[in-house]
């Protein structure tokens, strides 16, 4: 399903011409903040209203931040359902190194976890563990990008920025859509 997201990378340059539309929505994970540009979907975030807008307006400080529903949202919430869609455009900003942390995530199959190990294997940097670390960790697309399905080598399940129970209620659910689609 993951082969359908793009990532269009968000250059320093393009910022404060960029306007930003977000607004909340409810999902099965609780609450979720989906903010977009005009060329994709530049953040999701999980939780709490007042902590996902402070983030996301650290993130995107340069940017013209508008509340207002915008149609790439109805992509990304039928993606975090689980539906179909035919394609789903990132506009996001990392560095090279993130980025290919960020497209070695979208390869981990719905119902599948990897390691952080794996993740710097896949990178062809198998020594930077930490350094990947920090990548997953910087995701801006929480769920889009999977940085939830990452879990420590010793099989605990790591830290998410959103919260453990968030991350673990992920797992599960999609561990029964990979169950139901074998």
């Amino acid at each position: 399903m993951n082969n359908i997201v793009s990532i269009i990378p968000l250059n320093k340059k393009e910022v404060k011409d960029t306007v930003v539309s977000y607004f909340f929505y409810e999902t099965d994970y609780g609450l979720a903040v989906i903010a977009s540009t005009s060329k994709g979907i530049c953040y999701v975030g999980f939780g709490e209203k007042e902590p996902m807008l402070n983030d996301l307006k650290k993130r995107y400080s340069g940017t013209a931040l508008q509340e207002q529903k915008a149609g790439l949202h109805k992509l990304a919430l039928s993606f975090i359902k689980n539906e179909r869609v035919s394609e789903l455009p990132l506009h996001i900003a990392g560095t090279d190194f993130q980025l290919s942390v960020w497209k070695a995530l979208l390869q981990i199959p719905v119902g599948k976890l990897s390691s952080y190990k794996a993740i710097a294997k896949a990178v062809n940097n198998p020594k930077a563990v930490r350094a990947v670390g920090s990548a997953i960790g910087d995701n801006s697309v929480s769920y889009i990008i999977p940085c939830h399905r990452v879990i420590r080598s010793d099989g605990g399940l790591g830290g998410y920025f959103w919260g453990l129970e968030i991350k673990k209620k992920m797992i599960e659910r999609e561990a029964q859509i990979a169950e139901i689609e074998n």
